[in-house]
């Protein structure tokens, strides 16, 4: 018994149209797919280094808070506290301490060490201004502690977050401790450097002329 086979042949240009088609399709897909992939990460990218850089802003506005904290209680009359001695905290450490945490739940792990050694530069700050230890003039030398670890800290976040650039110097134009500007002199302020008292030639004149308007006035009465 004889099967009678029908042979079928594919036209080569039709073949070759249903390959190039299947080739562009999953090209397409590929690459919607990888696109998807970068896009996906890119976000998540900025989304992290948003969330870091909040998280860094809150840890220099809060801890520029402590600090002013501590410059008021250090104006502040208090009775040296014995050794050993309990002391209640004069301050409501809930912000820093928030802070702190959010920047260890987000932040890049060389950022949340530059913070917690802000952290650490102020617990024997505030130790020794509550109990009554500062010496006249310590609390520039500890406030210089606090100040450098902040810096350190900011350096470190703009490395982590901001485009290359050098270090930063300082954080704010506050003049030296050492600087004349503490000294409070008229020559400092003054343009040319002279330190004069504020009674001119012309406030004189104005004085002599006031005395003279009012002499004038009593005369003119009857």
């Amino acid at each position: 018994m004889k099967i009678a086979v029908r042979h079928v042949r594919l036209d080569n240009g039709a073949m070759t149209l249903i390959v190039t088609t299947i080739g562009a399709v999953s090209t397409t897909l590929v690459g919607v797919l990888v696109g998807s992939l970068l896009s996906s990460r890119s976000q998540q990218r900025q989304w992290s280094r948003d969330r870091q850089a909040d998280a860094c802003a809150e840890v220099l506005r809060q801890s520029s808070n402590v600090l002013i904290e501590f410059s008021g209680l250090t104006r502040r009359p208090v009775e040296p506290a014995p050794d050993g001695a309990i002391v209640p905290t004069p301050m409501d450490w809930k912000p820093w301490n928030e802070a702190l945490a959010m920047i260890v739940l987000v932040a890049d792990h060389d950022i949340v060490q530059a913070a917690q050694a802000i952290d650490e530069r102020m617990w024997p700050v505030h130790q020794q201004i509550k109990r009554g230890w500062i010496r006249d003039g310590g609390w520039v030398k500890l406030r210089e502690a606090i100040e450098e670890s902040r810096e350190n800290f900011v350096n470190i976040a703009r490395k982590r977050l901001a485009p290359p650039g050098p270090p930063l110097g300082r954080l704010t134009g506050r003049p030296a401790p050492d600087d004349p500007f503490w000294e409070f002199r008229r020559s400092y302020f003054s343009p040319d450097g002279r330190d004069e008292e504020p009674t001119s030639a012309a406030a004189a004149m104005s004085v002599q002329a006031g005395v003279q308007t009012s002499s004038r006035s009593l005369e003119d009465q009857p």
